[in-house]
Order: structure tokens, then C-alpha cells, then sequence
């Protein structure tokens, strides 16, 4: 009797087992989303960002503008997004095809940048620029204004040499292109002088040209791209204040005792 009793208790465990595994095993099988993206012109787009939302899984549109992902998840978003347009959220639900239409972002195509012969809109300009306000700079507490640029300009690579308080990064665009000096030129409010001292808070607006534009500006010695800053300027208004401040110490204040060779070998 004892052990029929256990029998059951094994089927029954099985049998709940097999119930619960059952939906595991749908739910984990894996479906396949394609589609097209196009532009507002019905053209494809290359090189669409296909990202599964909250998640690492995306790809990307090939030259006509198709792609193809991996799901294995239920209540799925997909984000579509590209450089100039609008990103877009498309729930997958039971779908298998999505094909998007991708809206140009005129908020940013509109936006003024300045290039070495003065401003001009993003959406008429033909040569290789990046640029970044000083707001966005602002975010993250500075000592020194090039180590700010890290990571925030696309082509421009910022190396610091050390950790000093104060110290500043070693700057270039595009990589090394000569064996000699690879320092990009710098450009503050037309003249040219050093940047990496001047307060972030004086900022509005910094730009690097990449391309032979900034050599038919600037000559030779722009043989390494331009760096070109726009400080801020009186506008009307009350006057507002601000004090930032900000503490660094280079000496250690106290420094650890540490064992002599003899406490080193019988420790």
C-alpha cells in the first residue's frame, strides 16, 4: 500500500511537470520578424537600426532597405531608428512582416551649425561635421573642457595621460595621419588659441570638421581637422548667477605604512 501511494505521487508530479513544460517549450520557441523600411519617399533605407526593445537583440537594414530578426519572446517592441529621422516603436504582437516608414526629424535638420565660414542649417550641409552644445557638456562635472568631448563627437578621439586634477586630453580627429603632430586645430570665436582652459559654463556650442572642407578653409594647417568653439554671448533678460566649485587634491594627505622586508617574510 505504501508504495502505491508513492506511485502516485510520482505520476502526479510527472503529469504536472509535463503541463507546466508544455507551454515552456512555446514560449521559448523562436519566430522570425521581417520587413522593409522606407523613407518618406517610399525609397529603402540602408543601415536602419532594428532593436529589440530594453534588449541587445537588433540588426540592421541591408541596401534595400529589408531585414530580418530573431524573436523569442512574447509582447515584443521593436524600435526602429536612423541618423536624421524620427525613432518609431512598433509592437510586434502576432505579427510576422512589419515594414516602417521612417519620418525625417526636422527638429534637427533645421538646427544652425556653425562651419568654418559661419552657420548654416544641418539640412543644407554637404561635408563631414559633428557638433555638441554646451548644455549637454554640462552634464557631467568638469575640470577641464577636453576630456568633456570624450565619447560625445563622432571621429574625434580624446586621450588623457593622466589623472592629475586639471589635466587635460590629448585630442584627434580621425585617428593618426601623419608621424608628426596629429593635433587637430583649434578655433575660439574665429581666433586660433588653445581650448581645454576655458570654463565649460562659457560654452555654447563646439563642432569638428572631418573632412577636406576645413583644409580649404584653414590651409594646411587644418591637415588634421578643425575644432571650433563658440563661446556664449549677452542676450536680453535679467542676469541670472551661478557658482560652481569644485575641489581637487593632488598630494595625498596622509600616506599608509607599509611593512619593511623583515614583516614582509615571517607575515
Amino acid at each position: 500500500m505504501n508504495e502505491s501511494f508513492y506511485r502516485q505521487r510520482i505520476w502526479r508530479c510527472f503529469m504536472v511537470f509535463l503541463a507546466i513544460g508544455q507551454p515552456l517549450h512555446s514560449f521559448a520557441q523562436e519566430r522570425i520578424i521581417s520587413g522593409t523600411v522606407t523613407d518618406e519617399n517610399n525609397a529603402p533605407l540602408p543601415g536602419v537600426n532594428v532593436l529589440q526593445k530594453e534588449t541587445t537583440n537588433g540588426t540592421s537594414t541591408n541596401a534595400d532597405g529589408k531585414y530580418s530578426l530573431s524573436l523569442s519572446q512574447e509582447n515584443v517592441v521593436l524600435v526602429f531608428s536612423f541618423i536624421g529621422y524620427l525613432s518609431q516603436e512598433v509592437p510586434v504582437g502576432a505579427q510576422t512582416a512589419i515594414s516602417v516608414v521612417m519620418q525625417p526629424d526636422l527638429q534637427t535638420l533645421n538646427e544652425v551649425v556653425v562651419v568654418g565660414y559661419g552657420t548654416q542649417k544641418k539640412i543644407n550641409l554637404t561635408g563631414s561635421l559633428a557638433s555638441v552644445d554646451g548644455d549637454i557638456l554640462l552634464e557631467a562635472p568638469l575640470t577641464n573642457l577636453s576630456n568633456g568631448l570624450v565619447g560625445r563627437l563622432p571621429g574625434l578621439i580624446a586621450v588623457q595621460g593622466n589623472g592629475k586634477p586639471g589635466s587635460g586630453s590629448s585630442i584627434s580627429i580621425r585617428g593618426a595621419s601623419t608621424l608628426g603632430n596629429n593635433n587637430a586645430l583649434t578655433v575660439v570665436d574665429g581666433i586660433v588659441r588653445d581650448f581645454q582652459n576655458i570654463d565649460p559654463n562659457e560654452i555654447e556650442s563646439i563642432s569638428i570638421l572631418k573632412d577636406a572642407s576645413a583644409t580649404a578653409v584653414y590651409g594646411s594647417r587644418a591637415a588634421n581637422g578643425v575644432i571650433l568653439v563658440t563661446t556664449k554671448r549677452g542676450a536680453n533678460g535679467k542676469p541670472k548667477f551661478n557658482y560652481t566649485t569644485f575641489v581637487g587634491i593632488q598630494q595625498p594627505t596622509t600616506y599608509p605604512r607599509v611593512m619593511d622586508g623583515y614583516e614582509y617574510a615571517v607575515t
